[in-house]
């Protein structure tokens, strides 16, 4: 169980803005589900912490631009809360421990993008800090890759749907003491404190 004392569970939406969509793998299968996920926590008053990425160095995520905006589909209602952030980790320079502690969550449920970069460090950082997270196999996307490595010849490729299985299977094998880490399709995420965090 978590080894925070908290009672619930938060939604944890993170950086589904139109620029970081523009070329996701499943984009819109993934915001349609996510959409279903996002109106289920609200029928069963789920917190719903919506995360937006920003740039500090003008380029990219400006603040203000239509692509640093939501997908409205998947857009905070008025009820949500939102928290801006500089840096992959969402928990990194921002206010987002406080407001889970403001909603009582010991347990995070978390979809996105991109998979590799903002999810992953955060699920993570989340498990770091105690918290028992269940990542939403469905609801997280990422584009392909390319880079130049020296070390090998040609341009590495990885495919967007090897980066989003890569980091389910990651979080699937993640343990930490007493804690839960599970990875389920939307259809099957339990709003509920998961069955090992039961007292």
């Amino acid at each position: 169980m978590s080894t925070r004392t908290g009672t619930s569970t938060a939604l944890l939406v993170i950086d589904l803005q139109q620029q970081v969509l523009e070329t996701a793998w499943q984009r819109d299968d993934v915001i349609a589900r996510t959409a279903k996920l996002i109106a289920r926590a609200r029928e069963q008053q789920t917190p719903i912490v919506f995360v937006q990425h920003h740039a500090t160095n003008g380029e990219g995520l400006v603040r203000g631009t239509e692509g640093w905006r939501f997908v409205d589909a998947v857009a905070p209602g008025p009820d949500d809360t939102l928290v801006e952030k500089n840096y992959s980790d969402a928990f990194a320079d921002t206010d987002l421990e406080a407001i889970l502690a403001g909603v009582d969550a010991s347990h995070l449920v978390v979809a996105g993008a991109e998979s590799d970069a903002c999810i992953n460090t955060t699920v993570r950082r989340a498990l770091a800090e105690g918290y028992d997270v269940t990542l939403v196999e469905d609801c997280h996307t990422t584009s392909d890759r390319r880079f130049d490595d020296s070390r090998v010849e040609g341009d590495i490729h990885i495919d967007a749907v090897q980066v989003v299985a890569h980091v389910n299977l990651c979080v699937w094998s993640l343990t930490y003491p007493g804690q839960v880490s599970t990875v389920v399709p939307a259809a099957d995420v339990d709003f509920s404190l998961p069955q090992a965090a039961a007292s």
